[in-house]
């Protein structure tokens, strides 16, 4: 099937939902933002909690199948600061069965454990605080958007969840403008298909998904800039990382694991979860659908050290509690990008068996 390239009305919130459109210049969206804040706010309740900047508007629409790549990244890193002992993993046993029994298991999340806690980059959680020209609001869009060119370019889940990681990073040391947030946007995204990807889009392709809002050079240059600011320090171990892992040792099947993916890449939406590390969400996640499917052994995901550092079990129930209030609300508002993804075939169509229970 072929996807169609009709042009976007952000206005619209109630357009088919059957081709993908991502030509749009977000530069504008300030003055979008109050008219369509309003509009929302006749059909739905506001929000009083910290998913309430997410009652925007961005019509994502979805018309093609496309494999979901999971990603399994296996980084080292000197154990030195932490005792090994404190993260060993031992075979989880259920009803007198041992789970599927990763080779390696204990090794590689040690490992991106380590990677996680040691990381010599580390996103300022309150940075928005900071920033004079954009808010929440408009970064949930621009992420809304992102997921919805991800899909259509069919690129590794790595890439999507490390092009949100650099965009808060750099923005984390960055006051940015909002006319070029968009181009920030595109550049991270650029930047992380050459880290992740083997074949990617031309650069003209970039270009035009921002309706040609920017010039290549513009993008050529946004990327230098982001790179030198960061000083090419761009990896950091992602929750879609860890997630992965975790879903191979308690042994989801396909349902249960798109299950998870769906509130992982609804996490990315909601800016206040970058007060959660990405191990954190993770085991959240693998924690919602052991919950969800009545899966027993959900517990051992306390027991086994997922997590690290200060955070503990109240830690994984109140991120878990933070997501599902966040999918629920996601599903009313005009920010459809993870529901429309999850509500294909190609997913089991979690988003709908979600919502129905």
């Amino acid at each position: 099937m072929e996807r169609q390239n009709d042009k976007m009305d952000i206005e619209n919130n109630n357009q088919n939902t059957q081709n993908i459109n991502p030509n749009i210049n977000i530069s504008s969206m300030e003055g979008d933002l109050k008219s369509n804040s309003q509009e929302f706010n006749k059909n739905t309740n506001k929000f009083q909690t910290s998913s309430s900047e997410l009652n925007s508007s961005l019509a994502t629409n979805y018309s093609n199948n496309a494999n979901s790549v999971l990603d399994q990244s296996i980084n080292s890193l000197n154990k030195s600061n932490i005792s090994s002992d404190k993260l060993k993993f031992e075979p989880i046993k259920i009803n007198n069965e041992y789970l599927y029994n990763l080779e390696y298991f204990d090794e590689m999340y040690t490992n991106l454990l380590l990677d996680q806690k040691n990381a010599k980059v580390n996103i300022d959680k309150y940075y928005m605080n900071k920033q004079n020209d954009i808010n929440a609001q408009m970064r949930a869009i621009l992420v809304d958007w992102l997921i919805e060119i991800h899909y259509r370019f069919n690129f590794k889940r790595k890439t999507l969840f490390q092009t949100i990681f650099i965009i808060d990073l750099f923005l984390s040391k960055i006051i940015i403008q909002k006319d070029k947030f968009q181009l920030l946007g595109v550049a991270c995204l650029l930047i992380s298909c050459k880290e992740n990807e083997i074949f990617y889009p031309r650069l003209q392709d970039f270009v035009n998904i921002s309706n040609n809002a920017y010039s290549k050079d513009e993008l050529i240059k946004m990327e230098n800039y982001v790179l030198k600011i960061l000083n090419f320090e761009i990896l950091c171990p992602t929750s879609e990382e860890f997630y992965n892992i975790i879903s191979k040792t308690f042994n989801f099947d396909k349902t249960q694991h798109h299950l998870g993916e769906y509130f992982l890449d609804s996490s990315l939406i909601d800016y206040k979860n970058l007060k959660y590390n990405f191990s954190t969400i993770a085991v959240a996640c693998a924690y919602i659908v052991m919950k969800f499917y009545k899966m027993n052994g959900y517990k051992d995901l306390y027991s086994y050290k997922m997590i690290i550092g200060d955070e503990s079990h109240k830690d994984i129930k109140e991120c878990a509690k933070d997501l599902c209030f966040l999918v629920k609300h996601l599903s009313k508002s005009s920010l459809r990008a993870t529901k429309d993804k999850y509500s294909l075939e190609e997913y089991d169509n979690v988003a709908s068996i979600c919502e129905s229970k």
